[in-house]
């Protein structure tokens, strides 16, 4: 009787408890479907605002604008906040979205109130009727109020420093930056990308891919463990590739997922989460991509073993640079000697918190390590010292996931978790331009053509962009659909050959694509 009576206890108490997780799981059904709800509200919200106060209007029939109107378009313009709808939506709590919607509201009262003082009558400024026209001045004050104009721009300059709009610069335009806006580089020299070919023996997602410096070698690293040679000598010379190409060389050594790759003149490295940088050394011509039993691994270096997943690799004067989930960048020497430990190991904090790497890079005479991090802030190291320089703020404090430098300039670029990429000159230790809404998903992965001025974005939008980086605009808006999807992520890496006129992107759907100017 008493086993009966502790097996109803048991029975009810059970029932009871499945009831009470049946109702969590609503509630929490409940509150996700109205975040999503929330979050799409919110992004429409944004591209109205947006829409608003940055398109263009029309300026009415004969008439142009003044100077005193050029000044009044600047100040509406840098007026708008930038939205936070980058946060994960893990981090969207009921305060966030209130705050976000306290802000949209504020910034359009703000907007609309400064377009209602502005006086009609004689000696002001006309307006054109409706909420989205623009402001003309009447006849008699063409050239006059020359001191107003002053002080409008005056504000804007002070605003546009202080806030980040859709797209812009921070202050004047000068240093590295300058010297960016005036390379000479016209429009119709800026290549347009084809596809050519797809490389399709991986078995999943293509982490990253890498050139080597100077042959058409692709080294692709997968989610399946394994890194593939392909030989693209035979579409740079005929223009024209196989239908289904094979790798020239597979490489096995891995426990886990590849995530980065590097190459040399003469070797191949790739990183893993299983903590390992394997050093290859390229196949002999002839060679067969199936070795004989008993040899698994011949190509196989060296090996420099870390504690953590290893995130990014960069090679630089027979110098392999690993960026490490432990939160540091550990540098090794690129040859066949047994290492144990890392030459450099190079670290930064941040509130006393050890910032996560993310990337690295070398900047354009290598005597300096560019670090983006988790945090999107980018750390600037001396190579040989191993001292940090300067650790340069992000504009938005977004993720950055990837990091290119410019190939002949002082300039670094990040991908940011918010459909946005920044530019920062580390000679002022400072990010000094911003482009918002560059995808309208993450961007994973960016890299900088061999003539400086055109940068292609991946991201998991499925798209590719070619930017001209001298402006911030779209010079090529390739086909927006580059790879397919699996789950929430689409193309994990870009990367431009630096002689030959190649760009290659790798994705989740275990493909890389292979374009050719």
């Amino acid at each position: 009787k008493k086993v009966d009576d502790e097996r109803i206890n048991w029975s009810l108490e059970k029932a009871q408890l499945e009831s009470k997780v049946k109702r969590l799981e609503e509630s929490v059904a409940t509150h996700e479907k109205l975040q999503k709800d929330l979050v799409q509200r919110i992004k429409m919200l944004e591209f109205a605002l947006n829409k608003k106060g940055v398109g263009s209007v029309n300026a009415g029939k004969g008439l142009q604008r003044s100077r005193d109107q050029r000044g009044l378009n600047v100040r509406r313009r840098v007026g708008w906040k930038t939205l936070p709808t980058y946060l994960p939506k893990g981090l969207l709590t009921p305060d966030k979205i209130r705050a976000i919607v306290d802000d949209l509201m504020e910034s359009k009262k703000i907007m609309s109130g400064r377009v209602d003082e502005q006086p009609s009558s004689q000696g002001g400024l006309a307006s054109s009727g409706g909420d989205d026209s623009v402001m003309q001045p009447c006849d008699d004050e063409v050239g006059q109020d020359t001191k107003k104009e002053d002080a409008l721009k005056v504000e804007a300059d002070s605003e546009a420093q202080s806030k980040v709009v859709g797209s812009g610069s921070f202050g004047e335009t000068e240093g590295e930056h300058k010297k960016l806006r005036e390379i000479d580089v016209k429009k119709s020299e800026l290549k347009n990308f084809q596809p050519m070919t797809l490389l399709r023996s991986h078995l999943d997602g293509v982490r990253s891919i890498s050139f080597h410096p100077k042959s058409p070698l692709l080294f692709s690293g997968s989610e399946d463990g394994t890194a593939k040679l392909w030989d693209m000598e035979r579409l740079v010379r005929k223009k024209k590739a196989s239908k289904k190409q094979e790798p020239v060389y597979t490489f096995r050594g891995h426990t886990a997922m590849i995530t980065s790759t590097a190459a040399s003149e003469k070797m191949l490295f790739s990183g893993s989460v299983d903590g390992k940088v394997l050093c290859y050394g390229y196949p002999s011509d002839g060679q067969h991509q199936y070795t004989a039993y008993g040899t698994c691994f011949p190509f196989t270096l060296n090996t420099f073993q870390h504690s953590e997943a290893v995130w990014s690799l960069c090679v630089s004067n027979k110098k392999v640079f690993a960026a490490c989930a432990d939160g540091t960048v550990s540098m090794w020497q690129a040859n066949l000697d047994d290492q144990k430990e890392p030459t450099k190991t190079y670290t930064t904090t941040l509130d006393a918190k050890e910032l996560i790497p993310t990337s690295v890079r070398v900047n354009v005479d290598e005597s300096q390590l560019l670090v983006s991090y988790t945090s999107g802030h980018v750390g600037v190291f001396d190579i040989n010292t191993g001292k940090q320089i300067t650790l340069i703020e992000s504009a938005t404090g977004s993720h950055a996931m990837g990091l290119s430098s410019h190939p002949f300039l002082d300039i670094a670029v990040t991908a940011n978790v918010d459909c946005s990429y920044q530019l920062f000159d580390p000679k002022q230790g400072k990010c000094v331009e911003i482009k918002q809404n560059a995808h309208t998903d993450a961007v994973t992965s960016v890299s900088i053509d061999s003539n400086g001025v055109a940068m292609a974005t991946a991201s998991h939008d499925q798209s590719i962009r070619i930017w001209d980086i001298r402006k911030l605009t779209v010079s090529v808006d390739m086909d927006p659909n580059q790879h397919r999807k699996k789950y929430d992520e689409a193309i994990h890496c870009v990367a431009h050959h630096p002689r030959h006129p190649l760009l290659a992107s790798g994705g989740a759907d275990s493909v890389v694509k292979v374009f050719m100017a």
